[in-house]
């Protein structure tokens, strides 16, 4: 029987196999010296949508013989699913894109289809993706939904009410495509958009497959930036491992740092602060007294999974209700919304 290991010892192993900075060698022989907990791995890295990364990242080592044998079957066929699907989600894009580009749209693809579509994965299957996210110049938004609607992208995910400054257009669903797309004309949420400048990553850009993608350090910029603000990371001093290993994979690639480049921005710190507890090489000596109690409670919340997840439970129940409050108190469309759905329930 596989010997119990930790969350931290768990999210230090995963990031150990997808590191560029930790040998085969040196990996091969943690196996070997040790019994691994295959199931938490699973259970983490798929909460983390990081399990083909892992899988992906141990057939590039050739270290797949450490897996028992069902277990390498399981992780084969899923990322061979997930390899397919990517590879129609670019096949997509590049219509969506020679779609575009005929028009005059400006426009440049962001988050995980930008990553696939720059190859900076050495394998399709490596990264998870949901929607096809696309970043259009706020003058041509609107033609651009209206191309797509009459491209087929016709089936909408309304919102249920008027949704003041939000960041991307209702996700346009067509029956004869497999992806969904978000057209956005901000990254971040509404009071931090000056952090990511939205027509810097429209003007400052490649093409690569046929398919417009920002430069590096904006690619980073913004996956740092969503995850802290946009998915409140930053509030709920928690890390998401997918977005880690998008980071480690660009830098290897572009082969310079480009996350130390945040550090002086609080929101990016935070994130740097937690990613440097697995990531030797973001470590710093110059932490403050708050940024290591943070650094502490996020291992707590690791060594003792009870306490985090009541934690984040609390964090998040705070976030829903002070939200809204909010929108009770400013939004009128919200106030329409609640009130029918209480009179007609």
């Amino acid at each position: 029987m596989a010997q119990k290991h930790s969350l931290k010892q768990t999210f230090q192993l995963i990031i150990d196999i997808l590191s560029f900075e930790i040998s085969t060698e040196q990996l091969a022989d943690y196996f070997t010296k040790n019994q691994i907990d295959w199931d938490l791995i699973v259970i983490v890295a798929s909460e983390h949508l990081i399990l083909p990364a892992v899988y992906c990242r141990l057939q590039q080592r050739s270290l797949l013989g450490f897996l028992p044998e069902d277990l390498t079957i399981y992780l084969k066929e899923i990322t061979n699913l997930n390899r397919e699907r990517n590879k129609t989600l670019l096949f997509e894009a590049k219509q969506v894109s020679h779609l575009f580009k005929s028009h005059q749209i400006e426009h440049v693809f962001v988050k995980g289809i930008a990553l696939l579509a720059a190859d900076y994965y050495q394998d399709h299957g490596e990264r998870m993706i949901g929607d096809i996210d696309i970043l259009v110049a706020s003058k041509d938004i609107d033609r651009a939904f209206d191309l797509l609607t009459s491209a087929g992208y016709n089936k909408f995910l309304p919102f249920n009410y008027e949704v003041k400054n939000f960041r991307h257009k209702p996700r346009q669903i067509s029956e004869k495509h497999l992806g969904a797309i978000e057209l956005h004309h901000h990254l971040i949420r509404y009071e931090f958009r000056k952090l990511v400048d939205a027509q810097d990553f429209i003007t400052d850009t490649k093409v690569v497959n046929q398919i417009t993608v920002p430069k590096a350090t904006n690619i980073v910029k913004n996956s740092v930036f969503a995850h802290q603000i946009n998915d409140r990371c930053y509030f709920y001093n928690t890390l998401k491992l997918k977005i880690l290993y998008d980071i480690l994979v660009i830098e290897h690639q572009e082969e310079k740092p480009l996350l130390i480049g945040l550090a002086q921005q609080k929101y990016a710190s935070r994130f740097i602060d937690l990613a440097s507890i697995f990531v030797p090489k973001f470590k710093s000596n110059l932490l403050t007294v708050s940024q290591r109690h943070k650094q502490q409670l996020y291992l707590w919340s690791l060594d003792f999974p009870r306490f985090g997840k009541a934690s984040h439970w609390l964090r998040v129940k705070y976030v829903a209700i002070t939200e809204r409050f909010k929108l009770i108190f400013f939004n009128n469309s919200y106030r329409r919304h609640i009130f029918e759905r209480r009179l007609f329930k």
